[in-house]
């Protein structure tokens, strides 16, 4: 297959108008769907993500239960670290592999923790990371430590399966928790399906229970909001709506919004969603704390470069982690505009201006086979004019239809393959 080159251009008078319909959250629709499973029956799921990370997930679970054993989830973290617990509690063997990148994607806490609650897995490879040999078996629970600095998704993944667990479970949290509303997002829909937990200080109580079969709707996705914000920043101005979008969200990323009305975007919500609107110009500094919404962070770090912004950041602990080291891949994209992002201690990053004075010209942006770094590359066009994404059909992880919907809100997009 030839790799594809996307040209994106803004529209001629740089303003944005149009309405997104925005995918539902991945984030959510990957729990109900472990949830799902644990249930002794049954139950419907309206607007289930499209997105690549819940399809590899709702298909290794069709996989866990024919007679086939092996699974291979790709780029999947999140279907990676659910599948590994939940796979822990099923009465078979399974092998459980990934891509070539998520081979180097550290799984060992969670592992350890398991094979702590009697669980039987084994690193086929390296130690530490996938693939991984798991005996399913019944796990008795009780009380285990974590380290809530390495991966959210370790706990959540732990949390789900507890119920399950004869004695329920006591997990004990260490360090700073990184991405803490996710684990809230977890435990919140653990409720709703009407289990039982207790957070207290640094301890987190999952009681022995079942799983009740309740319809629910997936929330639209705030996450892939954040793009579109960031083109109505860099807009000369325009309006866009969202339906569906809510404040009243289960999802960290939802605090977007707030960020955004500082940065010169206002939102005004209806009984209907959400309308996102250019308010006025953003400051010359700016402050973020990403510990726990981390994937907002190649949005914010490209659109602030575009605007001359420099900006102070915090909690990127958790980036080189990703689907790639997204340290390295802002670094690697952000001098092509003109800035640094520099690491200055204390987990502080500066986003400063070069000395280059070079005029910008023919941008092509690489996606470092990361969704979120080719959809926070794109309103870049309304900045620079026309630019380049190599890769594009990454976006498929999260947000299968942002091409079609950036070209909707005044963009024009061409896709050209490279010789």
């Amino acid at each position: 297959m030839k790799e594809k080159l996307l040209l994106v251009s803004p529209p001629e008078n740089g303003f944005l108008q149009g309405t997104v319909l925005l995918p539902s959250s991945k984030s959510i629709s990957n729990r109900v769907l472990i949830i799902r499973e644990l249930c002794r029956t049954s139950f419907p799921i309206e607007n289930l993500s499209h997105a690549d990370d819940t399809q590899i997930l709702l298909q290794a679970l069709a996989i866990a239960k024919s007679t086939q054993r092996a699974i291979d989830v790709g780029h999947a973290g999140t279907a990676m670290r659910f599948l590994t617990a939940y796979l822990a509690t099923c009465d078979n063997h399974f092998v459980l592999t990934g891509s070539e990148r998520m081979k180097k994607r550290p799984i060992g806490a969670l592992v350890n923790a398991l094979n702590s609650l009697g669980a039987k897995i084994d690193f086929l490879g390296e130690p530490g990371y996938p693939p991984l040999k798991i005996k399913g078996q019944k796990l008795k629970g009780g009380k285990i430590t974590i380290d809530s600095g390495t991966s959210s998704q370790f706990i959540s993944a732990l949390l789900l399966i507890a119920p399950r667990f004869e004695k329920g479970l006591e997990l004990t949290l260490t360090g700073i928790p990184v991405s803490s509303s996710y684990i809230k997002m977890t435990l919140s829909l653990m409720a709703y399906f009407g289990v039982e937990s207790r957070w207290e200080g640094s301890t987190i109580l999952i009681f022995p229970g079942q799983y009740l079969n309740l319809p629910i709707t997936i929330e639209s996705d705030w996450s892939g909001a954040s793009y579109f914000y960031s083109a109505l920043m860099l807009a000369r101005g325009g309006e866009i709506f969202f339906p569906g979008l809510s404040p009243k969200s289960l999802q960290g990323d939802e605090t977007l919004y707030r960020w955004f009305d500082e940065l010169g975007v206002s939102t005004r919500f209806t009984s209907d969603g959400a309308i996102a609107s250019k308010a006025g110009q953003s400051p010359d500094f700016f402050k973020i704390d990403f510990t726990d919404t981390p994937d907002m962070a190649q949005t914010m770090c490209m659109a602030f470069a575009a605007s001359n912004l420099q900006a102070e950041f915090s909690g990127l602990i958790t980036l080189p982690l990703k689907e790639t080291d997204r340290i390295n891949a802002l670094q690697t994209e952000i001098i092509k505009l003109g800035y640094k992002l520099l690491h200055s201690g204390s987990g502080v990053w500066q986003l400063k201006k070069t000395q280059s004075n070079a005029i910008i010209n023919d941008l092509c942006f690489d996606t470092h086979n990361d969704h979120r770094m080719a959809m926070a590359c794109a309103p870049l066009a309304l900045k620079y004019g026309q630019i380049a994404i190599r890769n594009p059909d990454v976006v498929k992880k999260s947000f299968p239809d942002f091409w079609e919907n950036i070209a909707k809100v005044g963009f024009k997009t061409e896709f050209q393959p490279i010789l």
